[in-house]
């Protein structure tokens, strides 16, 4: 049984922005010479990407009904479990001031993910099955502020972008697992349940643009702080940038995320206390 309850466990779990300037002219009247004028821009940019991430480890510890199981699972366990997995990030920012470049925006960040597990030919006889369905989903809603770049190195374009964000996380967390070992309705267990709640969540981000190819960025993030159930959980991305064409950027990189939950108390304890990082990669095109 500690073999299949190592393996119920769900995995945590992109990008820029767009604007096209619009022209407009009168015809010449009355002899009066033909003048193109072109309006002014619009102070937003906006952007739109997925990712992946692949996570390398998963540690911790997981609760169902007052039963606490240790996790240790690498790549290997993680492929066999995974079902299904999608993670998308959107943003957009006005100017604040065209002289100095500050600028306020709105980030959306989703993510999703579902495991499964189905092992036959246990208990007596072996007639029973088992099966597990593990399920997490976030959304990420948070306005943000962007301070006034800092110039770095000698090239033109090199410079620092610092962003600080808050908002709200939407958390769904499912573990379930049922157990059937092959004799009558009595023995047979459901365990497990959904949970829903929101977290206030901060964040900040350090862009160093390179040139106009390259870039990397340090983001972080922090939820929970004890609110509805969720102590503390944070994560770390480091993640790098190439601009491949005018609007489409790959960027790839490494996350460590970490989680903390927990409600309930004795046979009715339900928890959620699971570290994991590993490599990711996402694709992002202003427009």
């Amino acid at each position: 049984m500690t073999a299949f309850k190592a393996t119920y466990i769900s995995v945590a779990l992109a990008a820029i922005s767009v604007i096209s300037p619009a022209f407009a002219a009168d015809p010449a009247l009355n002899g009066v010479p033909f003048v193109k004028q072109s309006e002014a821009p619009s102070p937003w940019t906006f952007e739109l990407g997925a990712y992946g991430f692949v996570p390398l480890s998963v540690k911790g510890t997981s609760v169902v009904d007052g039963g606490a199981v240790d996790l240790d699972m690498g790549p290997e366990e993680i492929f066999d479990l995974l079902q299904f997995a999608i993670s998308g990030r959107g943003e957009g920012w006005r100017m604040r001031d065209a002289a100095d470049g500050s600028a306020f925006g709105l980030v959306i960040d989703a993510q999703y993910v579902n495991l499964g597990l189905s092992q036959q030919n246990i208990g007596p006889a072996a007639g029973g099955t088992v099966k597990a369905d593990i399920r997490q989903g976030i959304i990420d809603a948070m306005v943000g502020y962007r301070f006034a770049p800092l110039a770095t190195g000698s090239g033109p374009g090199q410079r620092i972008e610092f962003d600080v964000m808050a908002g709200a996380r939407y958390n769904y967390l499912r573990q379930k697992i049922q157990v059937v070992p092959g004799l009558p309705a009595p023995f047979v267990a459901d365990l497990g349940e959904d949970k829903h709640w929101v977290s206030p969540v901060i964040g900040a981000r350090a862009n160093f643009i390179f040139n106009d190819r390259w870039n990397l960025v340090v983001r972080g993030d922090m939820s929970g702080f004890g609110v509805s159930g969720e102590s503390l959980s944070w994560s770390l991305n480091g993640i790098a940038g190439y601009r491949f064409t005018e609007k489409a950027t790959v960027r790839f990189g490494y996350r460590i995320y970490d989680i903390d939950y927990s409600s309930g108390t004795g046979a009715n304890e339900f928890g959620y206390d699971v570290t994991q990082h590993g490599p990711f990669v996402g694709l992002s095109y202003r427009f």
